[in-house]
């Protein structure tokens, strides 16, 4: 429910080279003693947001459910959350007004990869689980079993969506083919946000960024130039991999390491005056903004101690054992009008165990407002 009392109260202002950002007081979306981490987060076409917060262990399930919460008041308050099956880390927004959540865990159909998937009609906070589902064809290589007995296969929908020049639509999904060592990331197209095929592959197991885990979860945007710009992790802890494409997503550029940003699931929004925004992380938060529009020369703000200075009793207190991190530094950012930013981001105090009887704390995710002045 809505509280017209509340209000964002604007904090600390950060000068950058051309830029200056006023960051807000974080603000709580929610908190639970269970499991609650993982934030994403989106404007809907009504103005309103939406997010999907994950309520179970980081392991692997048949379908992941996911809390779903929204805002009318641009993020100030939020309604209780409802638990969707097949909850998505990716949404597509419909040119009917419709969106669609895309399922994370894929399973195998009969010509390809597919799972049930949720459709938000327009304008309402409900959700609707559609049985049949998406599906991708076209992979151009065979895609395994993620482990022994359990009916999900490497690759899961993961990052942005966008609206290609003929009205397709585009969005990632990232895995590993049969008998690579790394990840691939591949851009998969659609009329109807159902049916999808494989576009091109954006980064493959060779790509030349370094990193173990290779190319895999993604974020994708459409610069003001009109190309269209991947970011990509590779590993915890390293820079994330960047390429653009020139050709609505058919061919992209050989990938390369980003200078500054790094790690973890990136996530981007392009303001009205053509500045990118990119969050990320691990270790920490932190938001990095490209002024110029080419998505290159970043210039950061350190989110994370922002929070430990306005939330001194619930600091996140970072670890090199990553199991025990008060953070998973999955970000989200988006832009909800020509100067505004939102980045959500969780605090996990116990790591990635549950939060045991004895401990007096809880998980939770947050907001904090980004306005950007140029």
């Amino acid at each position: 429910m809505t509280d017209m009392t509340a209000t964002w109260t604007d904090s600390a202002t950060v000068d950058l080279d051309g830029m200056r950002v006023t960051l807000s007081e974080p603000v709580l979306i929610g908190r639970r003693r269970g499991y609650f981490w993982f934030p994403n987060l989106w404007t809907m076409p009504n103005g309103e947001l939406l997010s999907t917060i994950s309520p179970v262990p980081d392991i692997h399930l048949s379908g992941v459910p996911y809390l779903v919460l929204w805002s009318r008041d641009g993020g100030l308050t939020w309604t209780e959350p409802q638990v969707s099956c097949d909850g998505a880390q990716t949404l597509l927004h419909l040119h009917s007004g419709d969106s669609i959540m895309l399922p994370y865990d894929l399973r195998p159909r009969p010509n390809g990869i597919g799972a049930p998937h949720n459709t938000v009609p327009a304008g309402q906070r409900v959700f609707d689980y559609v049985p049949t589902g998406v599906v991708i064809t076209g992979m151009p290589a065979p895609v395994p079993l993620i482990l022994p007995g359990l009916d999900v296969v490497t690759f899961s929908f993961n990052g942005q969506t966008l609206w290609l020049q003929d009205g397709t639509y585009l969005a990632t999904a990232y895995g590993h083919f049969e008998g690579d060592e790394r990840d691939s990331i591949v851009a998969v197209e659609s009329t109807d946000g159902a049916n999808w095929s494989v576009r091109s592959v954006v980064a493959g197991a060779d790509c030349p960024v370094p990193g173990d885990g290779g190319p895999s979860e993604s974020a994708i945007c459409r610069l003001h130039d009109g190309r269209i710009m991947c970011v990509f992790r590779v590993e915890s802890k390293l820079p994330f991999g960047q390429t653009w494409s020139s050709d609505e997503g058919r061919t992209w550029s050989t990938a390369v390491p980003m200078a500054g940003p790094f790690s973890v699931q990136p996530s981007l929004a392009v303001m009205a005056d053509g500045a990118v925004a990119l969050s990320g992380g691990r270790p920490g938060l932190y938001l990095w903004l490209n002024a110029d529009g080419t998505g290159q020369d970043w210039q950061q703000i350190d989110i994370l101690a922002h929070h430990n200075s306005c939330h001194p009793h619930e600091q996140i207190i970072y670890s090199e054992d990553l199991s025990r991190q008060q953070s998973t530094s999955y970000t989200e950012v988006v832009a909800v009008d020509d100067n505004t930013l939102l980045y959500t981001y969780d605090r996990v105090p116990n790591g990635w165990r549950r939060i045991p009887e004895d401990m007096d704390d809880t998980n939770s995710v947050w907001l904090v407002r980004a306005t950007v002045e140029q």
